[in-house]
């Protein structure tokens, strides 16, 4: 406010007009009368104290009449006794692999959102989750590949660390109970607490992914997908998180691609549409950056057959590990 504003003022009076000017809210009837509020203004530029109606008795401000019944004054609950700040247990006694789905409309739901997730029905189930330790303590939930928006599954991983043994059924089921419908769990494994972790051991990913063409026939599609498998090298430049560029042969890091049929399984409630193809593949998928994604699958059918295709709609069918 500048020193010409009224409010800013010295004084605790505002000129006349002020208290006669329209409120944002005059269309709403909220039962207050406006010379309460026009006197409730006075005392807050007097800079006076104001006790709660709540605990202290009623300010007649006229909410409280006939129509909107009484105010009946509650008193204050004690204050709790301070038991300490929250210290999570960092005890590590077991840790379960659990491979699960991503179906229908929690694929609009993103990688951070998924974490919160799992922290949050691991709560609600009363899991034993281990925390880490350090200034900002987290859930040991590590959920291997982060998966594109946008994109369902069959085949996710996520590992959990518990500061107590259960049995891997128990956990399912009571972990599967704080879910939704389209996030099943569909097995759980227990893991040596010294083994690497999921995502150290990612090494492939087998996808589904429904690609528009003008062309359906596939016999066609058979022919042209054998044109990319015998090609040696494909280039695709990648900009690296430093800014520099890089070469990669993309051709290197795809191990298989196959035309399938039309698969109910990707579809997120749509019908397949006519204009488009089914491709099964298995790619690199490692958290280092090598990863073949389902656009690159599109960039080495470009480069090889000279046309343009898009992809509709993408699956995730597993996460392969290395022994």
């Amino acid at each position: 406010m500048t020193g010409n504003d009224p409010v800013s003022s010295t004084t605790h009076h505002l000129p006349p007009t002020t208290y006669h000017l329209p409120l944002p809210w005059d269309h709403i009837d909220t039962g207050i009368d406006k010379n309460w509020l026009k006197d409730d203004l006075q005392k807050a530029l007097a800079a006076a104290t104001v006790p709660d109606c709540s605990f202290e008795g009623c300010s007649h401000c006229g909410v409280c009449s006939i129509d909107f019944g009484h105010n009946i004054v509650i008193p204050a609950q004690p204050i709790p006794q301070f038991d300490g700040h929250f210290k999570p247990d960092t005890t590590k006694t077991q840790r379960l692999r659990v491979w699960f789905g991503k179906l229908g409309n929690m694929v609009l739901l993103g990688h951070l959102d998924l974490a919160r997730l799992f922290d949050r029905a691991v709560r609600r189930a009363f899991l034993p989750v281990s925390f880490s330790g350090g200034f900002s303590p987290s859930p040991r939930i590590m959920i291997a590949n982060a998966l594109p928006l946008g994109a369902s599954s069959s085949g996710e991983l996520v590992e959990f660390e518990l500061t107590k043994q259960l049995e891997g059924k128990e956990f399912q089921e009571r972990l599967a109970a704080q879910l939704p419908a389209n996030l099943p769990i569909y097995e759980v494994e227990e893991v040596a607490l010294k083994a690497p972790a999921a995502n150290k051991l990612l090494a492939k990913a087998e996808y589904l992914i429904q690609v528009a063409t003008e062309n359906t026939d596939i016999q066609q599609w058979q022919d042209w997908v054998e044109q990319v498998k015998a090609t040696e090298a494909i280039w695709w430049e990648k900009t690296t998180k430093s800014g520099r560029k890089k070469q990669v042969n993309l051709r290197e890091l795809l191990f298989e691609l196959e035309v399938v049929e039309s698969s109910q399984e990707i579809l997120t409630g749509n019908e397949q549409e006519n204009s488009s193809v089914m491709l099964h593949y298995v790619g690199s998928c490692r958290n280092d950056g090598t990863m073949l994604r389902p656009e690159h699958v599109v960039y080495l059918l470009e480069q090889v057959l000279q046309q343009e295709f898009s992809v509709l709609h993408t699956h995730r069918q597993r996460l392969i590990l290395s022994e």
